[in-house]
């Protein structure tokens, strides 16, 4: 049975093994910097199979108008049972008040429209160079 956690329990080892399963590696190489962008996410759900984080997604909030999804990763072995649409769920029900923008994979528009989000007209990235 999965279990989904709403606090910031993270196995931090199987974090960095999911974000290289979908080629994030931009994020893996400084576990310090990774630790962070948990540490000052206001909402982190993880996924759990019988003490295996299976899933993680996060959202970084003023809980009264806005929130931005980030980093929603489901395990591959265990895509296409529903787990990925619990930790947006748990995100989206964390108030009726956010309206709610995300940065995902282009190749997951279908599963994002799903859920209820819609193109948008504008929607800029400013890039930092390192």
């Amino acid at each position: 049975m999965i279990e989904y956690n709403l606090g910031k329990k993270v196995n931090f080892e199987h974090l960095v093994q999911l974000f290289n399963q979908a080629g994030w590696t931009d994020k893996t190489s400084d576990l310090d910097r990774l630790q962070l962008m948990v540490e000052n996410s206001q909402i982190v759900v993880t996924a759990w199979d019988e003490g295996n984080m299976i899933g993680f997604a996060r959202c970084v909030t003023d809980h009264v108008f806005n929130g931005q999804i980030n980093n929603v990763i489901v395990d591959q072995e265990y895509r296409g049972r529903g787990i990925g649409k619990r930790l947006m769920i748990n995100i989206l029900n964390s108030s009726k008040m956010v309206t709610y923008i995300l940065r995902g994979d282009p190749d997951n528009v279908d599963f994002y429209k799903h859920m209820g989000f819609k193109d948008v007209n504008l929607s800029l990235v400013y890039n930092r160079v390192e």
